[in-house]
């Protein structure tokens, strides 16, 4: 099998660059090895004994030449949905001083309800738009979004925030409501809509397991932003109220023993006790603020 994945690890962008389709796997192809995992553990196929290092590996194994397909034809969707983008740019809108990526990843407001290519941005900022959207008495000002974007660009890179920003433009799809909480409502409600959404939310998460240098880091990128912007300064109250919002229904499946062994299975050994670790300094931090 690894012979004909390295076989097609060559395969060509529509621009004639090489896409090494074999060495890092997607967000596509974990959900598909998820999916496999949550089948066997609602069919009693797999318990946390019988779980394995090799069958690991062998599931990795069986969905890795799925891999090449999806790689490739996402990465060609994404470059036809960047390009389409691009073309549609109103340069008034881009901000003075940033990056040509910066720019694209701020040429347009999340909280429109009309058209939109920040698909990645509106679904995970749609866990926190309650703080901003009320228009008599907003928590904080909607530039926090822009610096939000900021961060996770950072945080994920061209490449990777490309191919979820294609992901979540799929996943939005099947919703005809522009109301974030009823979006993430049913987003709770599918399995697959929910291991999507939750991949992306664990790996924002576990940035946070040195918590104060990823509180400063973060704060300090969306204070970048949100200084320039409005004069907004974003500081201890606000990212308790952001961090909250972010992460509580996360936070709620490690109360549950069930969901937490499926947190396990689906996203790696350790992974529950790694996030109930940052809760349990989260809390601590609160206090400590508090007091």
């Amino acid at each position: 099998m690894s012979n004909t994945t390295n076989q097609n690890s060559g395969d060509q962008t529509p621009g004639g660059g090489p896409v090494q389709v074999a060495h890092r796997s997607t967000a596509a192809t974990k959900t598909i090895i998820r999916s496999v995992l949550d089948l066997m553990l609602s069919n009693s196929l797999l318990t946390r004994d019988k779980k394995t290092p090799k069958l690991d590996d062998d599931i990795k194994e069986l969905v890795r030449e799925i891999e090449v397909v999806i790689r490739t034809n996402m990465l060609n969707y994404g470059s036809e949905v960047a390009e389409r983008v691009r073309s549609e740019v109103d340069v008034s809108t881009l901000l003075p001083g940033a990056s040509p990526a910066q720019n694209q990843a701020n040429v347009e407001n999340p909280e429109e309800t009309g058209n939109r290519s920040m698909f990645l941005l509106r679904l995970i900022a749609g866990r926190f738009s309650h703080l901003f959207a009320d228009s008599e008495n907003p928590v904080f000002p909607r530039d926090v979004v822009k610096g939000f974007d900021n961060y996770l660009y950072k945080l994920l890179g061209e490449v990777l925030y490309e191919e979820l920003n294609v992901e979540s433009q799929e996943l939005l799809s099947n919703f005809s409501t522009d109301d974030d909480g009823e979006i993430w409502a049913m987003i709770g409600k599918n399995d697959r809509h929910k291991r999507f959404a939750y991949n992306i939310l664990i790996r924002i998460l576990l940035k946070f397991e040195d918590f104060s240098w990823a509180k400063r880091n973060f704060m300090s990128i969306l204070n970048n932003v949100t200084e320039r912007g409005s004069g907004f300064l974003f500081e201890d109250q606000h990212f308790q109220l952001l961090f909250t919002a972010l992460f509580s229904d996360l936070f709620k499946t490690l109360w549950d023993d069930e969901q937490s062994l499926k947190l396990d299975f689906m996203f790696g050994d350790g992974t529950a006790d790694r996030l109930s670790g940052i809760y349990e300094t989260f809390n601590a931090y609160k206090k400590e603020i508090a007091a």
